[in-house]
């Protein structure tokens, strides 16, 4: 998108707070006009009574003069906090946006993008377009009608000191401009270098065990140890662009308090200019700064900004979504076939080639085949994350592209290889699946599988913390807590992705009992690295390179990498 239409887009985003906006506007305008107001009144003051030794006025206008500060104090915490308020909701409509994009999208969304894109476009991307299309915007907002205000009102006292003073404000602007930018892209390195130190605390801890089985501890200590040098070396190149910066800016304002201290001196000693309206000039030109420093760095600050929020709609206009729409399933038979199948992930490269498979509703078939043959990706297919490229799979004689993709997931029971735990309990993680069951109804399905004993010995039993991906249990007990929350789902078709083939030796047989009672009256789909589990199934299906090699009657255990073998010398 170009720079204009993001903007124009953004902006409806934020009419679209139209109350928070027109307060934020009200408070700024008051906040100006209180600011301008405060030397003027102290021109009158000097010129009017403190000059001609008039007493009787000078209360009521040092009152006005308190009402302008009060004013001035409660019109700039005014504009602060409505500012705010508008940043924070803009803001968090962006990230629900964003959030919610990613809920939906397919899987392909995900190919091609890494989870720290993700997470920098939503917490960083995000923070930066309010920090500075928000509030750097009102900012210069305010900005503007200060110096425009301050112009004219030093023009209304006398045009030509109002020349003489503004000779400073060019010198302002190119200090301004020529350390602004230099200053942001030193800030920006600083977040750079930082980001890379917790990119490598966070590998680190999460390749803790790698790291030291393999010796590795001295090479990432180095690692890290010249990313902290490099962000010591980057802050302190801002501390030297502050110490240079801030000093000049003083000195180019104070230079404007010369001029008019100098040539305002000579006017009022000429008759030309009042007292008071050299003293206001003085207020006046101190105040040039700020406003000017705001309004040269906001062309460099809003370029940065418009990046951040051009990463933020190309995820949120991002085309790769998940439809839900389709007929609604209450419950399945569970008859489940493949048609002429292919399936590519991408183009021109079938994974997938004629697959033609029949599973009826209730039997248990085994998925069988070499790393890479597709038998995941049926799987897959069969949980609709992808639609076959060509033919079809059908549901109890129903095309699935037509089954709403989350009521045909509510009736399928999926255990993955590695089973994700969120942080939580093993409770709390067991009832992702039916969030209206009770505690009585997890406890029911944990001893109907066999595992409520094995659940009771841990430190808290059902309230023991499963910690971060569930790292506190081993991966066998994972997959049981996997099983468990299957079961309670009570789906008519269960997946089980290689579950036993991670599995200690110790766990196994718990985990094959549980994988037995959760498989009983359904259609079960069983993708088996381990023979043991084939005299259990009632069809074995060889997948080899993409296609249906053979299918071999069930209720034996075969010899798997004989089978295959046999494939590739065919093939050769």
């Amino acid at each position: 998108m170009g720079d204009k239409s993001l903007f124009l887009r953004f902006l409806r985003e934020a009419l679209s707070q139209r109350k928070i906006l027109g307060i934020a506007v009200v408070a700024i305008i008051g906040s100006t006009l209180a600011t301008l107001a405060s030397p003027y009144l102290l021109r009158v003051a000097i010129d009017h009574y403190i000059i001609p030794r008039k007493l009787e006025g000078l209360p009521f206008i040092a009152a006005l003069y308190l009402l302008a500060l009060v004013a001035q104090w409660f019109f700039t915490m005014l504009q602060t906090y409505y500012t705010e308020m508008l940043g924070q909701n803009v803001l968090k409509s962006l990230r629900r946006q964003l959030y919610e994009k990613i809920l939906v999208s397919n899987l392909d969304f995900f190919k091609n993008r890494s989870t720290g894109d993700l997470v920098s476009r939503i917490i960083n991307d995000t923070n930066m377009v309010n920090d500075i299309l928000v509030s750097g915007l009102l900012g210069g907002i305010s900005s503007i009608l200060s110096i425009a205000g301050i112009i004219a009102a030093m023009l209304f006292l006398s045009p030509k000191l109002t020349l003489a003073t503004l000779l400073s404000v060019p010198l302002m602007v190119v200090v301004a401009y020529y350390f602004g930018g230099r200053m942001r892209r030193a800030y920006r390195e600083t977040r750079e270098k930082v980001a890379k130190i917790s990119s490598i605390v966070e590998e680190s801890v999460s390749g803790i065990e790698t790291i030291r089985a393999f010796g590795k501890e001295k090479d990432v200590e180095k690692e890290f140890s010249k990313a902290s040098l490099e962000t010591v070396k980057a802050y302190l190149r801002v501390a030297i662009y502050m110490g240079l910066f801030w000093p000049l800016m003083n000195i180019t304002s104070l230079l404007s308090v010369i001029i008019v201290i100098a040539y305002g001196g000579y006017l009022a000693y000429k008759g030309a200019v009042s007292i008071g309206v050299v003293v206001a000039f003085v207020q006046y030109a101190q105040r040039f700064r700020g406003p000017i420093n705001n309004v040269v760095s906001m062309y460099d600050s809003l370029q940065s900004a418009l990046a951040a929020l051009d990463r933020i709609y190309e995820i949120i206009d991002d085309e790769n979504v998940e439809s839900y729409e389709g007929i609604e399933v209450e419950k399945l038979e569970g008859e489940i076939k493949f048609e002429s199948v292919w399936f590519e992930y991408e183009k021109g490269r079938p994974v997938l080639k004629d697959v033609n498979l029949e599973i009826p509703a209730g039997s248990r078939i085994a998925l069988v085949g070499k790393t890479g043959a597709g038998k995941t990706t049926i799987a897959n297919l069969i949980m609709r994350f992808y639609d076959p490229t060509r033919g079809k799979i059908l549901y109890d004689g129903i095309d699935g592209r037509k089954i709403s993709r989350k009521s045909l997931r509510k009736r399928i029971g999926y255990v993955p290889q590695e089973t994700y735990l969120f942080p939580g309990t093993i409770m709390e993680n067991i009832l992702i699946a039916n969030p209206g069951a009770s505690r009585e109804d997890v406890i029911r399905v944990c001893k109907q599988l066999g595992i409520h004993e094995f659940i009771m010995k841990l430190p808290k039993g059902y309230d023991t913390p499963a910690g971060e991906a569930g790292k506190l249990l081993s991966l066998g007990e994972r997959q049981l807590i996997a099983i468990a929350r299957a079961m309670l789902k009570d789906p008519d078709i269960v997946i089980l992705d290689e579950a036993l083939s991670s599995v200690d030796p110790k766990t196994e047989r718990l985990v094959q009992e549980a994988m037995l009672k959760l498989m009983e009256g359904r259609t079960s789909i069983i993708i088996a690295h381990r023979p043991g589990i084939l005299k259990y199934v009632d069809k074995i299906v060889v997948v080899h390179d993409g296609r249906i090699a053979m299918e071999i009657p069930g209720g034996r255990e075969i010899n798997l990498e004989g089978v295959i073998r046999g494939l590739e010398e065919m093939e050769v």
